[in-house]
């Protein structure tokens, strides 16, 4: 009898070990989120234009304005040998840096292309050249390309600012001087359309 009860409790034993094995296990278990936020992207321009000479009459009037994303300058009563200066600055209020992929100007009807990042080889300046190189370039476009020699004389300053690529907070200015000859017409009208666009930096292809 005793035989039997040792194996009858051998039995029992066996049979918890293995639905021990079978039921029991240890558990770890492992959980991953992620959470995924874009950026800004968003240049705020602003603009200041003054006299520079004669200032010693109230002749000639100067203003800039600006309404969402346009900028106007405008000269009232010019005549010879009146200077005026313009500023431009556009400021990266945006978290992604800003590329220039085209920069288009309209004058008399026409529409030249200043810089195509498509199209760099027919751009009149590249990211190629230096600051010096785009200013000269600017200017000789202004007073030998569209023919306005005659009446203006015309400086571009950048001051070392990058209009290339403007990383956030990042605020490039441009200065643009405007000398009127002695054979500026009289009641003459003149005005242009300048577009500048810009994309994310690694949508344009050459930063």
């Amino acid at each position: 009898m005793k035989s039997k009860m040792v194996g009858l409790f051998a039995v029992v034993m066996m049979a918890l070990m293995v639905a021990g094995f079978a039921y029991a296990h240890w558990t770890e278990t492992i959980t991953i989120s992620g959470t995924v936020t874009t950026g800004t992207f968003n240049l705020e321009p602003s603009a200041d234009i003054e006299i520079l000479s004669p200032t010693d009459k109230n002749v000639a009037t100067v203003s800039s304005d600006i309404t969402d994303d346009t900028v106007s300058y405008t000269i009232e009563n010019a005549f010879p040998c009146l200077t005026v200066r313009a500023k431009f600055d556009l400021h990266n209020d945006g978290s992604v840096p800003a590329g220039l992929y085209k920069w288009t100007v309209t004058y008399d009807g026409t529409t030249v292309t200043i810089f195509d990042a498509e199209n760099m080889g027919d751009s009149i300046i590249s990211p190629a050249m230096t600051e010096e190189e785009v200013e000269q370039a600017l200017k000789t476009y202004v007073e030998t390309t569209l023919g306005l020699g005659n009446y203006v004389e015309v400086e571009i300053d950048f001051e070392g600012s990058n209009f290339w690529q403007i990383d956030s907070c990042q605020e490039p200015h441009v200065y643009i001087t405007l000398h009127f000859l002695e054979d500026l017409p009289e009641g003459a009208s003149c005005s242009f359309t300048m577009t500048l666009e810009y994309r994310n930096w690694n949508e344009v292809g050459y930063l």
